[in-house]
C-alpha cells in the first residue's frame, strides 16, 4: 500500500500480545514461564489462560479499559493476529494503523531489569515477524523500555531502517521518573537521529508514582477521567521544562489517547508564568508554549461531541499536528465521524485523517 493510497490512517490500535507468541522470542528461564501458564488461543479471538484482572475489563464489573465486546456474553474484538487487524481495518473502513501492545501498556512498572531487557527485545522482534507489513498498511512502534535507556536506544536503532516500524513507543502508565528526566536522554537521541516521533502512551493506571496514586478515588469513572490526562501533562510539562525539546529540535512527540482539550490549558499556563521564572531556562531559544506547538502532536480520541476545548486546541496547534486515533478495540474506540464534531474544513479534515500521519511517521 503505498502512501498516497492511505486516505485514513489510525494512530492508535491496539494488538492482544499472547505469551504463547511472545514465548519464541524469549530465553530460559522466562520462555518457560510463558510456555507453561501464558495466554494461548482457543479460536480467532478466543484466548485461554486469561485470568482474572490479568487485562483490565475481564471482568464487566470493573471496566478500567476493557476491549469491545459485552464480556463475557459476546466474543471481544481481541486483535490476536495481523490478519485479525486487517480483517476489522477493513470492515472500519481504515486503510492503515500504528499498533501498540494491550498488556504492556503498563511496562513501564516494573522494576524486574533482567526481564525488562528481555521483553523488550521479544517483543520487537514479534512484531517485526509477526506484524509490521506496510504493504498491508500495518505500521508498528518500536518499545523502549524507560528502566533501560541504553538497551532502548539500541532497539531503536536496530529497528529504524526496517520497514513498516513507524515510531518508538514510550510506555508512560506509571513511568518514574517522569519522560523528561536526564536518564533518557539516549532514547531520545537515538530518535531523533533516526527521524521517528516518540509516542507517549498510557493506560488508565494506578500506581505508586506521581500522578497514578488515584487509590484516593474509588469509582472507574474518577479513573478514567484522572489517570491519562494527568499522566500525559504531567510528562509533557517535564519534557519541555527539562529542556527535552530544546535540546532535541528534530524530536517529534506525539500524545495518545488523551484526546485534545487540555493542551490550551497546559500552553496557557506555560506561557504564563514563563517570563517570570524564565532565569531557569538559559538554554531556551523559544518560549515553553512554542515548543509545544513546534515538536508535538495530540491524536484525537477521545472526542465528545461539541467539545469546544478541541476546538481550542486546533487553534492552538493547527491541524498538521494532529492525527486520527481511535483507541480500537477499547470499549469507547471512535470511528472517523467522530471528526464531525469539529465542522472542519475538507482539507483540515483530510489533514487529520492522514496528511499528517503522512508527514511524521515517513509512510
Amino acid at each position: 500500500m503505498s502512501a498516497g493510497a492511505i486516505s485514513i490512517f489510525d494512530a492508535d490500535v491496539h494488538l492482544h500480545e499472547l505469551d504463547a507468541d511472545l514465548a519464541p522470542y524469549f530465553e530460559e528461564p522466562w520462555r518457560k514461564v510463558l510456555e507453561a501458564g501464558g495466554l494461548v488461543r482457543e479460536g480467532a479471538r478466543s484466548v485461554k489462560g486469561e485470568r482474572f484482572l490479568d487485562v483490565p475489563g475481564y471482568s464487566p464489573r470493573t471496566p478500567y479499559d476493557p476491549i469491545l465486546g459485552d464480556f463475557p456474553d459476546t466474543e471481544p474484538r481481541r486483535l490476536t493476529s495481523a490478519a485479525l487487524l486487517r480483517a476489522d481495518l477493513d470492515a472500519r473502513g481504515i486503510d492503515a494503523a500504528l499498533v501498540f501492545p494491550g498488556r504492556l501498556l503498563r511496562a513501564a512498572t516494573s522494576n524486574d531489569w533482567n526481564y525488562l531487557a528481555m521483553l523488550q527485545r521479544a517483543y520487537n522482534r514479534f512484531l517485526a515477524e509477526q506484524w509490521v507489513n506496510p504493504e498491508r498498511g500495518v505500521y508498528a512502534a518500536i518499545m523502549a523500555a524507560n528502566q533501560l535507556p541504553e538497551d532502548a536506544a539500541e532497539e531503536i536503532s536496530r529497528y529504524a531502517g526496517v520497514p513498516g516500524f513507524a515510531a518508538v513507543y514510550l510506555p508512560m502508565a506509571g513511568a518514574y521518573p517522569l519522560w523528561g528526566d536526564r536518564q533518557y536522554e539516549p532514547i531520545f537521541a537515538a530518535a531523533e537521529e533516526v527521524g521517528l516521533p516518540v509516542v507517549l502512551q498510557g493506560a488508565t493506571t494506578i500506581h505508586t508514582v506521581f500522578p497514578y496514586q488515584l487509590h484516593h478515588v474509588e469509582t472507574a469513572l474518577a479513573k478514567q477521567v484522572l489517570s491519562q490526562p494527568f499522566g500525559a501533562m504531567a510528562n509533557l510539562v517535564n519534557l519541555v521544562t527539562s529542556g527535552v525539546l530544546a535540546r532535541h529540535p528534530g524530536l517529534k512527540v506525539v500524545v495518545n489517547e488523551v484526546g485534545l482539550g487540555w493542551l490550551p490549558y497546559i500552553v496557557d499556563r506555560l506561557d504564563h508564568f514563563y517570563p517570570y521564572l524564565r532565569d531557569e531556562f538559559p538554554g531556551f531559544a523559544l518560549s515553553p508554549g512554542d515548543y509545544l506547538r513546534r515538536q508535538v502532536y495530540l491524536t484525537t480520541h477521545p472526542l465528545p461531541p461539541a467539545s469546544l476545548s478541541a476546538r481550542a486546541a486546533l487553534d492552538v496547534l493547527g491541524p498538521d499536528h494532529v492525527l486520527f486515533g481511535s483507541d480500537y478495540p477499547h470499549f469507547d474506540a471512535a470511528t472517523p465521524s467522530a471528526l464531525d464534531a469539529l465542522e472542519l474544513t475538507d482539507e483540515a479534515r483530510s489533514q487529520i485523517l492522514s496528511g499528517t500521519a503522512r508527514a511524521i511517521f515517513q509512510l
